[in-house]
């Protein structure tokens, strides 16, 4: 019907292999990562974060820098602010977002890659850290249910992957509870695909809760954490709210409240009343109108 249709086909052909051509020309060698691995070795200091951009590039970042640059504590971060230096490892002009307000002091060009080094302008100290209190000496571990307090024992064993493949994983070593919920460490992917690493303490369901006391926390003056499920328990967005709430002996903090499509949610609460003061800090997750929904969560004091 239209013959001069088929006219457009070999200008679209060229059109895509002039954008094929472009972007491969762009794209780091072998040679590209290996000095640039080179350099954020020589480069990096204790404590500093080392990011990629754009985010797609990440899986590259991990391969070429290794498990000691591209660290779990790095790549499953839960925010930027606990850094106060960052090393951006960076391709095609593009930047990580969160950091665009960070101070640049220095740029080099590694070939097709960029290493920028970066300052953060108001980097918080971080006094104490929930995820450091893993284990039977630092928290204990509940499940509470119509006054009365079922002990979750912990125990040590493999990491296992979701059933069939979905779900986060599972961690080995965890308290585990009665009627099948328990509380690990775990690095779960969250809303947007995202990798945090964080408590997995999913809530029984019903009356029920999982009780966690942390045990002689160092308190400043705020709790600050994020929440969040994993990104297929939470994207269809019908899932019933997670409620964490916290207390320090008879008083409580405060409570948030996870709602399908929150993400990975930040949360404060504060405790200037204790500032200077070691004490046990208990948090309490339900969600009465779900059952051992997978979710997780980490806080800091400072």
């Amino acid at each position: 019907m239209f013959p001069w249709l088929f006219a457009l086909v070999p200008i679209v052909g060229v059109v895509e292999l002039s954008a094929h051509v472009k972007q491969s020309h762009g794209a780091p060698s072998d040679a590209d990562w290996i000095a640039t691995r080179d350099a954020v070795r020589a480069t990096q200091q204790p404590g500093d974060l080392v990011v990629f951009a754009p985010s797609w590039v990440d899986p590259l970042g991990r391969k070429w820098l290794g498990r000691d640059l591209a660290t779990v504590a790095r790549e499953a971060r839960a925010d930027e602010a606990r850094f106060a230096r960052a090393l951006e490892v960076s391709i095609r002009g593009q930047h990580v977002p969160e950091l665009r307000a960070w101070k640049k002091t220095s740029e080099r060009s590694i070939g097709a890659i960029t290493l920028t080094v970066l300052e953060n302008p108001s980097p918080v100290r971080v006094l104490d850290d929930l995820l450091a209190h893993d284990g039977p000496q630092g928290m204990r571990v509940v499940r509470a249910e119509n006054g009365r307090d079922q002990e979750c024992a912990f125990g040590k064993g493999p990491v296992q992957t979701g059933n069939l493949g979905f779900g986060p994983a599972i961690p080995g070593d965890k308290f585990q509870c009665a009627g099948g919920s328990f509380v690990g460490i775990t690095v779960m992917p969250v809303l947007d695909y995202s990798a945090r690493r964080c408590f997995y303490a999913s809530p029984p369901g019903g009356a029920a809760a999982i009780r966690i006391e942390f045990k002689q926390v160092q308190l400043g003056t705020v709790l600050h954490g994020h929440h969040g499920l994993y990104v297929e328990a939470e994207r269809m967005r019908d899932g019933a709210p997670v409620t964490l709430a916290f207390r320090i002996g008879d008083k409580s903090l405060g409570r948030v409240v996870h709602v399908d499509g929150d993400g990975w949610k930040p949360f404060e609460l504060p405790t200037t009343e204790w500032a200077g003061q070691n004490a046990d800090v208990v948090a309490e997750i339900t969600a009465p109108n779900g059952n051992r929904r997978m979710y997780c969560f980490e806080a800091v004091t400072w």
